[in-house]
């Protein structure tokens, strides 16, 4: 036993000193994509899937088609994707609750109508100079990618109107993709009223720092999984023991460094959404 907390403490003191270096010496920015084969637990028989963050984002425009289609054709299990709803009700692919960052037009997304949403252009993100009129995708042209492809849609709720539930959840069942798709929200309540209109539909609830108390929320919700910011793994020990314990699924976010993937893998981590790991 001690032997074994032993090991943890060194594991934990290694992956802060990796994590520091890695953020000291190389700029999120200018990191470019890696292949996973740097590290142990990426390359055996027990890997994680790896579910591309924004799509390919680290290469291609985030949150759009064209990262979507890449993830698709680059080996990805899965890949995540931010959605809100328009002015009319109408789901689109985009991580900001505005349009600024990402597109020429300025304003928050509900705001606009869809036809108006799809007058911008996006001016934005890696790769953009290769695309000269890139619009921000509806979920249903982001899902499409799928019919062409086994990978998994990774679907982030974020500020929305929750009266489009039923519309969401009749899409993913139109589109065959309830028990293949994967929901995942910070905010409980989504995935609460979510739950009864997609029985069979796996969600994960993401956290920051896992505890045993959004593990028992998962319990409650069931066939829902844990998925927390890599970065406060040193603090989520217990209750990730916890969720093992329990069979709660974990997911670790945003992970870039093979090796720091590896220390989430050992706790458990079956699923890891990334930038630049490449499979």
């Amino acid at each position: 036993m001690k032997k074994r907390k032993g090991l943890k403490v060194l594991i934990i003191i290694l992956s802060v000193i990796i994590l520091a270096l890695t953020v000291i010496t190389v700029p999120a920015k200018l990191m470019p994509t890696v292949k996973s084969s740097l590290s142990f637990t990426l390359t055996d028989e027990n890997a994680p899937k790896l579910a591309a963050h924004r799509g390919l984002s680290a290469l291609y425009p985030q949150n759009t088609v064209p990262a979507i289609e890449k993830a698709a054709e680059n080996g990805f299990w899965g890949f995540e994707i931010d959605i809100h709803t328009t002015k009319d009700g109408e789901w689109v692919v985009i991580h900001n609750d505005t349009v600024d960052a990402m597109t020429d037009g300025t304003g928050e997304v509900s705001s606009f109508t869809l036809e108006e949403i799809k007058k911008l252009s996006i001016d934005s993100g890696n790769g953009i100079k290769n695309y000269t009129d890139l619009k921000i995708p509806t979920l249903k042209e982001a899902l499409a990618v799928c019919k062409h492809s086994d990978i998994v849609p990774i679907i982030e709720i974020k500020n929305c109107d929750t009266e489009r539930f039923p519309a969401l959840a009749e899409l993913l069942k139109s589109e065959k993709l309830d028990k293949k798709a994967v929901i995942i929200s910070f905010e409980r309540e989504y995935l609460e009223k979510l739950r009864p209109l997609l029985p069979e539909t796996e969600m994960m609830l993401l956290v920051h720092t896992v505890t045993k108390e959004s593990i028992d929320f998962c319990l409650k919700i069931g066939n829902t999984g844990i998925d927390y910011n890599h970065k406060d793994l040193y603090k989520s020990l217990g209750a990730l023991r916890y969720a093992r314990e329990n069979g709660v699924k974990i997911g670790a976010w945003t992970v870039d460094n093979p090796l720091y993937a590896d220390f989430t893998v050992w706790f458990g981590a079956e699923l890891i959404t990334t930038n630049k790991i490449l499979p």
